[in-house]
């Protein structure tokens, strides 16, 4: 695995969609990845491509791929080899929701950040969706969901923060902090507060949790157990 010891000068941007949430049950339709040079804030290299399967896309009103063409798309193992290529220079991986999209992905070699949950953006403590990031930043966003665009917006995102006199290297660098997992204390009345904070409820053991760093719990308004 590549490690930033030397720091990051490079970071590949991915996204993937497909045909549901189960990584054991559905499968990978449509991967974008742009490498994005981050001591000049700008993408040096880019592409996305739909992953040849049967014409089956049970998620086609989310991610608006036409289940028709898959039988049309690129072999899976071409593809991801085109992946590795173009991300080849990079230390990290980049993703909006990244839990998501790692189990979806074969190993990439790489660490991955996630831009929601990981990143302590500028004047705001979490990303939340990338449309609403880059409305927050002045930004249009005249589509999303498709692989490709969401990788697009993601990049105008750290371009802009960069123009607003904003260096990425160490907001990149302060967010692959080792995390662990946490698990919220608090009342139920203060749900919204805990939710507020980056917690995800977990329906099955009825409790909110998040994956954070150790030193960061000191500032939550609310206890909580670490767990493993």
């Amino acid at each position: 695995m590549t490690e930033p010891a030397n720091g990051i000068r490079y970071a590949t941007l991915l996204d993937v969609e497909s045909t549901g949430l189960d990584p054991n049950n559905d499968r990978t339709i449509e991967v974008a990845v742009t490498l994005f040079d981050v001591k000049h804030a700008q993408p040096a290299a880019s592409m996305a491509c739909l992953i040849k399967g049967p014409a089956e896309n049970a998620a086609e009103a989310v991610n608006g791929i036409p289940a028709a063409m898959l039988p049309e798309g690129r072999e899976a193992d071409r593809v991801w080899a085109a992946v590795r290529w173009i991300i080849e220079p990079a230390q990290v991986i980049i993703a909006h929701n990244a839990a998501f999209d790692r189990q979806f992905c074969p190993d990439l070699g790489r660490p991955f950040i996630c831009s929601e949950e990981d990143i302590k953006w500028p004047g705001r403590a979490r990303g939340g969706s990338l449309v609403h990031l880059a409305l927050s930043l002045g930004l249009g966003v005249a589509s999303a969901h498709r692989a490709a665009a969401d990788v697009d917006t993601l990049s105008r995102i750290l371009t802009r923060l960069a123009e607003l006199g904003h260096p990425l290297e160490p907001i990149l660098i302060h967010a692959m902090r080792p995390k662990v997992m946490c698990i919220s204390l608090a009342r139920y009345e203060q749900k919204d507060i805990v939710k507020k904070h980056g917690f995800r409820w977990e329906d099955s053991n009825k409790t909110w949790w998040r994956r954070m760093p150790l030193e960061d719990t000191a500032a939550l308004p609310f206890k909580v157990r670490v767990q493993g």
